[in-house]
């Protein structure tokens, strides 16, 4: 079997196969699923014994053996990345975007990024003790450098929220990151998702698009996992660095890739 191939599911005869990406062409007898879920499951499990380059493909043509453009769009929840990092690793050592996105290419294709983030707010800092200044700086310091590499990513479009001036609190990024997935899978402007987040708020928009029949994938970070979002969706991935994720609900589609990543040294006592 030629490694340029992809498993194609038809959702309306049910029948799972792999193809050639150049001819469309499929790799012996398709196999029969019992509904949609169970045509995943097949697919996973080829996915799981052989090397497939381009992933799973959904269509509904019958007849067209015709390889189906994949439209995948990565919606990435920014703020809550960054704030995983630097809690893993502190405001000097967190992993670049660049180098999280090397990890991503190697499991997920995609064609389009979507980051949502905020900044945090200079409004009031004076007013806070000198500690907890020095480290709201730092913040902003980092999300500065940050962002600015993240908006130089090639098809990568940034929506920046903003802050509250009285609670500090994000306001419209979660909203807005919901609204485009749901919006872009009735507009059919995609017809595969990647969420990278672990806000258990998402969990929604996923079900919709599962609805949908979007097939929806989750990408996370040890300390920013959702239970809920991983079990409505394909084949969750944890990117774990250090190994300090820790899957205690044993969840078995669950993929974990470990990272290895310096972390801050602590200062020693004289």
């Amino acid at each position: 079997m030629s490694a340029n191939n992809y498993i194609l599911i038809n959702q309306d005869n049910l029948e799972v196969s792999v193809n050639d990406a150049g001819t469309g062409n499929s790799f012996g007898k398709p196999q029969k699923a019992r509904n949609l879920e169970n045509a995943i499951e097949i697919a996973q499990k080829i996915q799981n014994e052989n090397i497939i380059e381009y992933g799973i493909t959904f269509t509904k043509n019958k007849t067209s053996k015709k390889r189906v453009k994949n439209k995948i769009y990565l919606y990435i929840d920014g703020t809550n990345l960054l704030a995983g990092l630097v809690e893993m690793f502190g405001f000097g050592k967190v992993p670049s975007f660049a180098s999280i996105l090397k990890i991503i290419k190697k499991y997920y294709k995609y064609n389009q990024i979507y980051f949502y983030a905020s900044y945090t707010s200079l409004k009031g800092i004076t007013k806070l003790p000198k500690e907890k200044q020095e480290k709201v700086k730092k913040q902003i310091g980092l999300e500065i450098k940050y962002f600015k590499k993240v908006r130089n990513i090639k098809n990568l479009v940034f929506y920046q929220g903003y802050r509250s001036p009285t609670s500090k609190k994000e306001k419209g990024v979660d909203v807005h990151l919901a609204v485009d997935m749901v919006k872009d899978a009735f507009l059919k402007n995609c017809n595969q998702a990647i969420i990278f987040s672990g806000d258990a708020d998402f969990e929604y928009p996923v079900e919709i698009l599962k609805e949908l029949s979007i097939p929806v994938y989750a990408i996370f970070i040890p300390n920013r996992f959702s239970l809920a979002i991983a079990y409505k969706c394909i084949i969750p991935t944890v990117l774990n660095y250090n190994n300090l994720f820790i899957n205690k609900r044993k969840i078995n589609k669950l993929r974990i890739i470990k990272i290895a990543q310096k972390r801050p040294r602590s200062k020693r006592a004289r």
